[in-house]
């Protein structure tokens, strides 16, 4: 995986996710929209097997870069919670 901002303001940030898919990027574009800062959380890829995902967040004035770290840990919290049940249910 590879990030590149393309573009950051106050409110809004635009990031390319190389090497990743739809996988990763509809799992922190959920966490985020469960962020009460968040407006807007999408990506765009415009071919899938040429083009790199772009991800683009538009808060309510909240740093992006804090809420995407914020909206990340979450998805950790979250694949361990799974873990933690899954081994459980397993044994």
């Amino acid at each position: 995986m590879e990030l590149t901002i393309l573009k950051k303001t106050d409110k809004e940030i635009n990031i390319k996710v190389a090497g990743e898919t739809h996988t990763l990027l509809n799992m922190l574009k959920t966490a985020l929209l469960n962020n009460k800062h968040v407006e807007i959380a999408t990506y765009d890829i415009k071919h899938p097997t040429i083009s790199e995902p772009i991800l683009f967040v538009r808060t309510d004035g909240a740093d992006p870069i804090d809420v995407i770290k914020k909206a990340s840990k979450e998805m950790v919290k979250e694949c361990n919670e799974f873990i933690d049940l899954f081994t459980k249910k397993t044994k």
